[in-house]
């Protein structure tokens, strides 16, 4: 008869997963003796990081509308080269939602709506984004290296 234990311990420092298995077999079945053997797993998914490029992207859209939003909101200097950049950047990403909605305020500070609403919809594109990156290309890759070692009883 056999019977099969393992114990999986985690390096801290690599993150590596050390799967130690015992395989013992009954000796009255089996001439041969087994002796602990080892495997040493590395688990990684090939979607992770396309997921992470993803929210990433968005991430940086998302916050460069966010400071566009409180730029306008607080009434920023037009003229400073930050503003500018901002402005000019930010730019391309609300085409799509240019005239959306009305802005409220007075000619100094401005809340744009539209800028509310693009960022609603950049975070929810991202999301849909990485949920079908992860559907479709994520699984677990598993690369072990076993040592497995039986020897002959009465050795």
């Amino acid at each position: 008869m056999e019977r099969k234990e393992s114990n999986i311990e985690r390096d801290p420092e690599t993150g590596r997963e050390y799967e130690h298995r015992r395989l013992t077999r009954d000796e009255s079945t089996d001439p041969v003796e087994a002796t602990s053997s080892s495997e040493i797993v590395s688990r990684s998914s090939p979607g992770r990081r396309a997921m992470e490029l993803v929210y990433l992207a968005f991430g940086v859209i998302c916050g460069l509308l966010l400071i566009r939003l409180v730029l306008k909101l607080l009434g920023a200097n037009t003229s400073a080269a930050f503003t500018q950049w901002i402005y000019n950047v930010t730019d391309f990403f609300l085409a799509p939602f240019h005239n959306l909605l009305p802005t409220i305020g007075n000619n100094q500070s401005v809340l744009e709506m539209s800028v509310v609403i693009a960022i609603l919809v950049y975070a929810l594109i991202g999301w849909v984004m990485a949920r079908l990156i992860a559907i479709i290309f994520f699984r677990n890759v598993t690369v072990s290296q076993r040592s497995d070692r039986l020897r002959p009883r009465g050795d």
